[in-house]
């Protein structure tokens, strides 16, 4: 049997005994029963309001079970109005809710305000026009606003009160026209901090033409805990209430918490300049979401497989799409140009990752594949000289009738990538260390350097070898041309569509672990050879970058690595093989959330001295190259560095925020004339 005061006995002492009386009487109106419009209903409920009106006029859908209170598969197609005073009187019984579910107009707002005692908005950020009329009518009737904006992983919460700043006063949208950029007045009085911005992962999720944007549901949870605080002391009336234009703004996952004042609203100068920041970002063109809805199931391993690491984020692979279930992979290398692909070995074992992520993912999504090397479009077979230039794959799929379980690692796909960064130098655990080993393929082993001792050796290793890297012209030809300094274009080219936080065929600036300055300061050296080789050369102006990139980051780490391989690699199956347990090796640290950098270049200047093959003209270099070969037999073991495949660093830190992305699907179809 339903008692009040039993229910809401535990409120007693953050309020008292009159106090809960008062609430059950109060009457509260929400406009909106979706995502934070829900949660104000069940949270008011269970503060003891026993009055509401609500409402909405739309059905539940799929894409509401993210954030949405009343998203069920049991109500999916339901009004949300109808599940959510269900939901409300479930927990009261003798809640009085009065629902509107045609939404709120000009011709109803009146009775959806009648004696109301607060309105907590709750509406579609993109519905502006009904919240003019529901806030000027608030105005009109004296009624107090709460209205509190889910914004990334944080709340931005705002109070209109009766004798204070006006809805309209504070956000000024008489003085823009269009919709577009009403809309930006809102979203910059809403947020004047913008504590969310910087961690928007993805920017083509947000749409102002489209008028779609993310959602997550700590944010919505975090709106009511704000909200229903200011709603508790407003019908209460008692403790501070900081009304427009003071606003609060907490951001859960930065850690920050902002008292916000804008005394002139969006006519301040502040508010000028910011609006047109955000125009010009909120209405450029806009990409659109990827979506895999319509791809071929083989397409569909295949923006999988495609995440594969690659030497620069060269992505060595092209798609033709034969059939529902099969396709050829064109490979290529970058040997004729970058001094890092000897006999394009790096890029065989790109394709080898590739071909891996290929098999985790066909498995993950069902299906059984082959993989055989087939034809490449010289004409040549796989037992032809000169093959491995264009080594190209069949792929094909057949669905699995028994039900294969995801792989452990294909969750990690798409998300495994470089941490430049200084880590954590907190030892791996023993456990950390089997899994990283036995993830591996038969035939290859870890070689660990891990004590303090080892990595001071190793950073003193990769300074030497950082010289070999940045003394000759060979690897400033690569470098030149690798990183991506340029602010996002309006230019939707590949090579153009690009930031310094994220790329689709280059290396992001702000991925370098560089500090601001440093990255001007680079982007400015690597114009020509001879800016850079003069700094070099009077200003130690590799110097920095050195210590930066090289000494501290193998300091600051849990260990270092090499994979070494039973056998000396030397065919193109053997690379492939390399590659694939690279691989492994590199999704199994980041289910261990460990930061992962390959430090691959002395197993490739290695290797170049093996084969005799000379690789640059600059004589210094030679020379400084053999003594740093020197060393790194010292450090692991001549034999081990023939037969070493990979090298590289691990650490405990958090996901880089700033990586290399991919090209998209039809970026990457292959093209006869390719």
């Amino acid at each position: 049997m339903f008692d009040y005061n039993k229910a809401f006995s535990r409120n007693i002492g953050w309020i008292t005994t009159a106090e809960q009386q008062i609430l059950k009487a109060k009457k509260v109106a929400i406009a909106g029963a979706g995502g934070v419009g829900g949660i104000h209903l069940l949270t008011l409920a269970r503060l003891g309001v026993e009055n509401f009106y609500i409402a909405d006029f739309d059905d539940f859908e799929v894409h509401n079970f993210n954030r949405q209170s009343g998203a069920f598969m049991s109500t999916l197609g339901e009004q949300k109005v109808d599940v959510m005073e269900r939901m409300a009187k479930d927990i009261n019984p003798d809640a009085k809710i009065k629902s509107f579910p045609e939404g709120i107009f000009e011709h109803n707002v009146d009775e959806f305000l009648e004696d109301i005692d607060l309105y907590v908005d709750a509406l579609d950020f993109f519905a502006l026009s009904a919240r003019k009329v529901i806030f000027q009518k608030c105005l009109e009737k004296n009624i107090p606003v709460i209205t509190a904006a889910p914004l990334g992983m944080g709340c931005a919460l705002l109070c209109f009160m009766p004798g204070k700043m006006t809805f309209e006063e504070y956000f000024r949208f008489e003085d823009k026209k269009t919709e577009d950029e009403q809309l930006i007045q809102f979203l910059i009085g809403l947020s004047p901090a913008m504590l969310q911005r910087p961690y928007l992962v993805d920017e083509t999720s947000v749409s102002f033409i489209e008028k779609r944007g993310p959602s997550t549901p700590m944010a919505v949870n975090l709106c009511a805990g704000m909200a229903e605080t200011y709603a508790l002391k407003i019908l209460l009336n008692r403790g501070e209430v900081l009304a427009a234009p003071y606003g609060l703004h907490f951001d859960a996952y930065r850690n920050k918490f902002k008292k916000t004042w804008r005394p002139l609203g969006n006519r301040g100068l502040l508010a000028k300049m910011m609006f047109k920041m955000a125009r010009k970002i909120v209405l450029a063109p806009t990409q659109p979401i990827n979506k895999s809805d319509n791809l071929k199931p083989i397409e569909e391993v295949f923006e999988y497989a495609k995440w594969a690491p690659s030497g620069d984020n060269m992505q060595p692979q092209r798609i033709e799409v034969l059939s529902e279930l099969t396709c050829i992979i064109h490979g290529f290398d970058t040997r004729d140009h970058v001094v890092y692909d000897l006999e394009g070995n790096a890029s065989k074992l790109a394709l080898g990752a590739f071909i891996e992520n290929s098999k985790i993912a066909a498995r993950s999504l069902n299906y059984n594949i082959t993989i055989e090397l087939t034809t490449n479009k010289k004409g040549l077979s796989p037992t032809d000289d000169d093959y491995s230039l264009y080594p190209t794959f069949k792929l094909s799929l057949s669905p699995s009738e028994e039900g294969l379980p995801e792989h452990s690692l294909f969750p990690y796909i798409k998300t495994r990538c470089v941490q430049r960064k200084r880590m954590g130098t907190k030892q791996l655990t023993t456990s950390e260390k089997q899994k990283l080993e036995t993830i591996l393929p038969e035939g290859y082993s870890v070689i660990w350097k891990e004590s303090l001792a080892e990595r001071w050796s190793i950073a003193k290793f990769m300074f030497g070898n950082a010289t070999t890297r940045l003394s000759m012209k060979e690897g400033f030809d690569v470098h030149s041309k690798i990183v991506e300094f340029t602010p996002i274009s309006k230019d939707t080219s590949p090579e153009k569509n690009c930031n310094s936080t994220f790329s689709k065929n280059l290396l992001p600036a702000k991925s370098l672990g560089l500090d601001p300055i440093t990255i001007m300061l680079s982007q400015w050296t690597l114009k020509s050879w001879q800016r850079f080789s003069f700094m070099d050369k009077y200003l130690a102006g590799t110097l920095v970058p050195k210590l930066l990139l090289d000494v501290s980051t193998s300091i600051r780490s849990c260990a270092h690595f090499v994979i070494v391989a039973d056998k000396q690699p030397e065919s193109l199956e053997d690379y492939l093989a390399a590659g694939a347990a690279m691989q492994r090796f590199w999704l199994q640290a980041t289910q261990l959330q460990l930061g992962f950098q390959p430090e691959q270049t002395p197993v490739i200047f290695s290797e170049y001295l093996r084969n005799n093959i000379k690789f640059t003209k600059n004589e210094f270099t030679q020379k400084n190259v053999i003594a740093i070969d020197n060393d790194f037999k010292t450090l692991i073991g001549e034999e081990n560095v023939k037969r070493a495949v990979f090298m590289g660093r691990l650490g405990r830190t958090a996901t880089p925020t700033s990586r290399s992305v991919r090209l998209s699907i039809d970026e990457l179809r292959y093209h006869k004339e390719q």
